[in-house]
């Protein structure tokens, strides 16, 4: 190859590092000072906000084994029964989950049965359609949370331009799975780039498990494609120009999956469902919003770009062998790391590895037909 060439894939090359490193290290590190320096200064509060009417809104599928558990946790919530509305959907169990919602229809748990398994989208549809809450607060069944988690996440809606909270979710693993533990651990970062997001209003994506909108602001979401509902409806927000923020007090806890497949397999879906919608997100990257492009850009659009920088670094580090010894150290010190990751020496490293693959795997399945809108779940740890 021509010297011009191996400038240019020099060029590639270290341009993939730097983007790399900018998701992984640079931006995380960098965070905590650019929402210091960028967070919101004036506030629009509304001084006759009181506590407003709310929602409750879950779509359940096969959740026996849990939704018991879930309804008692509902009924201990520290807020004002006559403002607390509990919309319960069966998206078409085969179990006895609609059976046991049922019995609680004397303490304000309503059922929502849907004739087949459509999917959360259309459950979620249904349900906000229903709901008379000013606000809506989403969450998943396996989802526990602490008896002020309510009254903590429609406090900061005083604000009237926050059109979203999202809640502190804790994830504890029982399984000892290196998966498990890795997605423990992850999810310990999330909330700490969570947290700063929400510093500066503008939250890129909420947390399915515990999230609240404001009704009015409500986007329906699609159901020909499977779609992560948190992330649709809270862009949807901050596209429209309202603010996202995080209510670190607002604390659920949940249990990560039974099995290291059944990881897997989740993290495919959320890869697909990512994917699928894509062109819909990009309107964040508007660069007369930089603060709000600058972060989805870092946070989200190159993890979900990840695999595909790392393969493209690999190529081209093996075809820039003959440019120097600087070429040979990176290379070998990407087989170890790939070593490491495989052999499972670091967990981290194999947890990072098993969800590029799987964001990999979701990517190539978002260009095929989906057979339905429906959902298949995973087992967790607490069942």
């Amino acid at each position: 190859m021509s010297g011009d060439i191996y400038f240019y894939l020099q060029v590639a090359f270290w341009a993939l590092v730097f983007l790399l490193a900018l998701c992984y290290g640079i931006f995380p590190v960098t965070l905590p000072f650019v929402s210091e320096l960028f967070k919101r200064r004036r506030r629009d509060i509304d001084k006759n906000f009181g506590l407003p009417t709310v929602s409750l809104l879950i779509s359940a599928y096969n959740e026996e084994g849990v939704i018991e558990r879930k309804i008692h946790n509902i009924l201990e919530i520290d807020y004002p029964k006559e403002k607390l509305e509990v919309l319960i959907g069966d998206d078409g169990s085969a179990d006895r989950t609609a059976e046991i919602i049922a019995r609680y229809a004397d303490q304000g748990i309503t059922l929502v049965k849907a004739p087949k398994n459509a999917g959360k989208a259309a459950m979620l549809n249904r349900l906000q359609k229903i709901a008379k809450g000013d606000i809506l607060v989403f969450c998943d069944a396996n989802t526990m949370f602490f008896p002020n988690v309510v009254r903590k996440l429609v406090a900061p809606f005083e604000d009237r331009k926050i059109g979203c909270t999202c809640g502190h979710l804790i994830l504890s693993d029982k399984s000892g799975s290196v998966l498990g533990q890795g997605e423990s651990s992850y999810w310990d970062l999330e909330s700490e780039i969570k947290k700063f997001e929400g510093i500066l209003d503008r939250l890129i994506g909420g947390n399915g498990a515990l999230y609240a909108i404001r009704r009015e602001l409500y986007t329906e979401l699609p159901v020909k494609k499977s779609v992560m509902d948190d992330f649709f409806i809270t862009t949807k927000i901050l596209q429209k120009g309202s603010f996202c923020t995080f209510v670190s007090s607002a604390i659920g806890t949940e249990q990560t999956s039974k099995e290291s497949i059944g990881e897997f397999r989740r993290k495919v879906r959320i890869g697909r469902a990512n994917f699928n919608y894509l062109w819909s997100y990009l309107p964040l990257l508007n660069p007369f919003r930089p603060l709000l492009a600058y972060l989805f850009f870092s946070h989200k659009f190159l993890r979900w770009f990840s695999p595909h920088i790392i393969i493209l670094m690999f190529i081209l580090n093996a075809l820039l062998l003959p440019c120097g010894m600087v070429y040979c150290v990176s290379f070998a010190l990407m087989l170890l790391i790939a070593l490491l990751c495989v052999t499972k020496v670091v967990p981290s490293g194999y947890y990072f590895m098993t969800m590029n693959l799987a964001l990999l795997k979701g990517f190539f399945l978002s260009f095929c037909r989906e057979k339905s809108g429906g959902w298949a779940r995973e087992a967790r740890t607490d069942e």
